[in-house]
């Protein structure tokens, strides 16, 4: 960094105090408020992404956005290369094939950019601020998803929100809002209550995953703003009277009387690997993306085509009698991320996401005592977004590749500092 507050980069700088960084971080911030609140919509088009476009525009040709200088940027990049000769190498016979493809390959451009772009600008990021506009996006979907009945008439310009689509919006971005309120903010209370409330909406909606997603990142990234002996002993501590706590008949009585299937999750798991159709359907859908994948493990089927694309089931486990005669069952959604990745674009579109992600679990670590605890909650958050990939197809969302540019622009900027040091 040059001396004077100025970031230098390819002869290109920025005063720190000049009208156009402050615009531009401006428009970084708002930005992230409309990923965090993805309600208002224009001509079909979520504002958050016209909000990008605004961004793109401003900065190319005058700022080195898309500019592949750190070696990491290389996955995304391959990531979108691997989409594009999935489409081009179309497996599927399906006369609509390739339609449903070229639907959804901008979206994977416009991840990679994301990705790019993001990490290009962390000079201009201000991690408080930036935690403020995406907390307050947050509050504001809340708000939104309990009164959105009474917006039906205006659908046109705010998007109705389902409570998967709410779910997936919390485990993405509950530990760093509720770290920015508890610690930034210092308001113990609200951020409490913001906990409370997320973890009782996920319970009320029977999201099994998301619940336990969203308590315990938000737990550990407060408990843990260093490794230590000392924070160790207490999440472990923290563990032990956690667990005892849910063998106590009210708590048991209670969350039954919530959500029978959160019930049977915590107290009854060995029913579910048998009896639990959710998790049956999840594990047939593994069985076909295989199959998918040993017929075509290069290229895969095409983009969008998981659900457009039939197998011959075999039902080789235990239960799988209870979905595999279902009607539609191929039509079905692939319910993990990852499964519908490598059957959608084979290794090429895969392995760049899987060496992403693990970058940033690597990072996660190595750094995790240079980061401030606002910080390392994006971290934990990404981290319960990995693991709910395995639950729901969901990669395909902005929200999930904003999460992933946070946390590689992060790495990025932690691994500079430490080299500079």
């Amino acid at each position: 960094m040059a001396k004077g507050g100025k970031i230098d980069i390819m002869k290109f700088s920025v005063n720190r105090n000049s009208l156009f960084y402050l615009k531009i971080q401006n428009h970084i911030n708002w930005f992230a408020f409309f990923v965090a609140f993805p309600v208002v919509i224009l001509f079909g088009i979520n504002f958050s992404f016209l909000y990008f476009i605004l961004i793109f525009f401003l900065l190319v040709g005058k700022y080195p956005i898309l500019k592949i200088k750190d070696n990491v940027l290389i996955l995304p990049l391959l990531f979108a290369i691997g989409a594009v000769i999935s489409v081009i190498d179309l497996n599927s016979k399906n006369p609509n094939a390739l339609d449903r493809s070229l639907q959804v390959l901008p979206n994977y451009i416009y991840w990679t950019l994301l990705v790019i772009i993001l990490v290009n600008l962390r000079q201009m990021l201000n991690i408080v601020i930036f935690s403020k506009y995406i907390t307050l996006g947050i509050v504001l979907t809340f708000i939104f998803y309990i009164i959105q009945d009474n917006f039906s008439a205006f659908k046109f310009i705010l998007n109705p929100l389902s409570p998967n689509s709410l779910s997936f919006i919390i485990i993405c971005f509950a530990a760093p809002c509720f770290v920015y309120l508890n610690t930034v903010k210092k308001n113990k209370i609200f951020s409490y209550g913001f906990l409370i409330l997320s973890v009782f909406f996920l319970i009320l909606e029977g999201r099994r995953a998301g619940t336990v997603l969203v308590f315990f990142p938000c737990l550990l990234s407060l408990l843990f703003s260093k490794i230590k002996i000392q924070n160790l002993i207490l999440g472990f501590i923290v563990f032990i009277l956690g667990f005892a706590l849910l063998q106590q008949e009210s708590v048991k009585n209670t969350m039954e009387q919530l959500n029978p299937r959160i019930y049977e999750l915590v107290y009854e798991s060995e029913n579910i690997t048998t009896g639990d159709q959710s998790y049956l359907v999840r594990r047939l859908q593994v069985e076909k993306a295989i199959i998918i994948f040993l017929d075509n493990p290069i290229t895969g089927i095409g983009l969008n085509n998981f659900g457009n694309y039939s197998v011959e089931f075999q039902g080789n486990f235990e239960g799988s009698e209870l979905v595999i005669r279902k009607e539609k069952t191929n039509e079905t959604s692939a319910h993990n991320s990852y499964i519908m990745l490598l059957a959608e674009g084979g290794l090429l579109l895969l392995i760049p996401f899987i060496l992403l992600l693990i970058y940033n679990i690597i990072k996660f670590i190595n750094f995790y005592n240079y980061r401030s605890k606002l910080e390392n909650a994006f971290y934990w958050s990404y981290l319960a977004m990995n693991i709910h990939f395995y639950f729901i197809a969901e990669i395909v969302n902005v929200h999930a590749w904003f999460t992933i540019s946070i946390t590689t622009l992060l790495s990025v900027k932690y691994s500079k500092i430490k080299n500079i040091g």
